[in-house]
């Protein structure tokens, strides 16, 4: 899987008052309006608007990558790049990965959003729409960025346990891997 040619991702018709990403009708919005509209809807609805977003993006690394075989087969480090161009088109920041033995977690910096908990769930719907499974996730940390821990259902929410109860984000990853749980 090769990088995608994003350089006309986003395309503005003028004379129509349109704008288009792939194809699909967008609206640019401020960072600022779209962090109010976020803030002031339910946490189911916030859920709702970001995984139909990451389900979106998923769909467009799918079809870059040749569906999802193509995106299964391909390296980490290739649909992380891809990932990270969908987010950092529609301004919501850039991603890295960060391998913690067996443990991956997303790390998202730059957004202009402000909402964990949004990026969250965008994030893992973008990867559980590109590689057609399940994926489970809960914010590690806020710090720097967004950290999200990208796991099974169980892991995800044994890690939001021991952060609930105070243990350090790393503790709670390292425990994941089988260190002092």
């Amino acid at each position: 899987m090769t990088s995608p040619d994003l350089t006309h991702a986003v395309r503005f018709d003028l004379s129509t008052g349109m704008v288009s990403h792939e194809g699909g009708a967008s609206v640019v919005i401020s960072a600022k309006a779209f962090g109010e509209l976020i803030a002031a809807v339910s946490a189911d609805t916030r859920a709702s608007i970001a995984s139909d977003l990451g389900a979106a993006m998923g769909a467009r690394i799918q079809k870059h990558s040749g569906g999802e075989k193509g995106v299964r087969s391909a390296s980490l480090e290739s649909v992380v790049t891809s990932l990270s161009g969908e987010l950092a088109i529609a301004g919501f920041g850039t991603v890295t990965l960060e391998r913690w033995g067996r443990a991956m977690v997303v790390h998202v910096a730059h957004s202009s959003i402000q909402a964990p908990d949004f990026i969250a769930v965008l994030v893992t719907s973008a990867i559980s729409a590109s590689t057609g499974a399940a994926a489970f996730s809960t914010v590690l940390s806020k710090q720097d960025g967004v950290r999200v821990l990208i796991a099974s259902r169980a892991a995800a929410e044994r890690a939001r346990k021991w952060l609930d109860e105070g243990v350090t984000w790393g503790d709670a990853v390292s425990r994941l891997q089988g260190g002092a749980s």
